[in-house]
């Protein structure tokens, strides 16, 4: 099989686009391996550094992952996210060509302490109200989503099913817009205990760990967030 080479096009993102256009199609499936660079070099009548260039871009977007001494896999693309965390899961799902969905793990109401009261600007009455979920893109798990309000704000989100955007259902009940972020901290820590099951990852996977708190448009406090996200299926941009 050839590429034109007639097209303006260059030759290394014909191939990336063939190879990827066979992943998406089913052609190729998530854990397959993909020929050598030699066999596609062959197959496709190209350089080597065209192959190189093409898989490189398959890889950065998540296309591919490269195993040491094993070769290249076919994988899960990634999910880009803006490091500004302004963008909600859902949104960035949908950018992404995703369909996001929530199941909802825990919903409590926590006695009020002083760390919550200090970031939410809590009044001495108020109470804390925790919700956890499992957030996924196309039906695979991407993160667990901590997030922390105040009881007497959003104790309406208690009874609520919650299993699309949060962002959304806040300005549509609430008139409340959720645009801006506050403080976002982003960590990395490795899978153990239940984050392995829930997320579906090996024991050791690489985890970001992002801490953050998310405003309203007046910069009042809406949410404190402890999100653990899977790194191999997830990339931060600015």
């Amino acid at each position: 099989m050839k590429l034109d080479d007639n097209n303006s096009m260059p030759l290394y993102l014909q191939l990336k686009n063939t190879i990827k256009g066979l992943i998406d199609s089913g052609e190729i499936n998530k854990g397959d391996k993909i020929p050598s660079e030699n066999e596609l070099c062959k197959k496709y009548n190209v350089s080597r550094i065209t192959v190189r260039n093409a898989l490189a871009d398959l890889e950065s977007e998540g296309y591919l992952i490269k195993k040491q001494g094993k070769g290249t896999f076919a994988t899960t693309p990634k999910l880009f996210r803006p490091l500004q965390d302004s963008i909600g899961f859902s949104e960035s799902c949908k950018n992404a060509g995703m369909e996001s969905s929530s199941i909802v793990l825990k919903r409590e109401i926590l006695p009020l302490d002083d760390r919550m009261k200090d970031i939410l600007k809590l009044a001495d009455d108020d109470q804390v109200l925790y919700i956890q979920r499992l957030r996924l893109a196309d039906g695979i798990p991407l993160m667990i989503e901590n997030n922390y309000y105040s009881y007497q704000k959003f104790g309406f989100l208690y009874n609520e099913p919650l299993i699309g955007s949060l962002y959304e259902l806040l300005a549509e009940k609430k008139g409340i817009i959720c645009d801006r972020s506050l403080k976002t901290v982003i960590t990395v820590t490795t899978a153990s205990g239940e984050l392995v099951k829930m997320l579906q990852v090996s024991i050791g996977a690489p985890l970001f760990v992002m801490d953050g708190i998310m405003g309203d448009e007046h910069g009042e406090p809406v949410h404190y967030s402890l999100q653990y996200i899977v790194g191999e299926r997830y990339s931060f941009v600015r």
